[in-house]
């Protein structure tokens, strides 16, 4: 076997054992706003009756805008916002909470990958939102 091909290998075992760069520059903790993308809705009743939604079917954005300096939630695509009345940090994950219309709602953001979960409770229903978030 050439020494190339054994270099070439070589590169390519440590290219692929190497974090990507992009990853590593990318910071989910609220000090850049973000773009979150909800991805599905699992919708639960007060007797424990579950079932899985499109966020449209639920009426919510399937895009909205974090920004911790504001303390803002918005639609990407219309008038839509909500006060985020707390916002922390712990554990590597960003915390937002708030609530408005009856209903309170908790949001968790791994810093390191964007992967979002949101609860939001009311007296009788409780819907679990996963999706994920970039900073445009």
């Amino acid at each position: 076997m050439s020494t190339t091909i054994k270099a070439g290998g070589l590169l390519l075992i440590t290219a692929l054992l190497l974090p990507p760069i992009a990853s590593a520059q990318q910071t989910y903790n609220g000090a850049k706003p973000m773009v979150c993308a909800m991805s599905h809705v699992m919708e639960c009743d007060d007797m424990g009756q579950c079932e899985r939604r499109t966020p449209e079917a639920k009426a919510l954005p399937r895009f909205v805008r974090v920004d911790t300096e504001k303390r803002s939630l918005s639609a990407v695509d219309g008038p839509r916002t909500t006060e985020i009345k707390s916002v922390s940090r712990t554990e590597g994950r960003l915390l937002l909470q708030g609530g408005e219309m009856g209903r309170g709602w908790s949001a968790a953001i791994a810093e390191d990958t964007g992967l979002m979960a949101v609860a939001v409770v009311d007296h009788d229903v409780t819907f679990s939102v996963f999706g994920a978030c970039m900073i445009p």
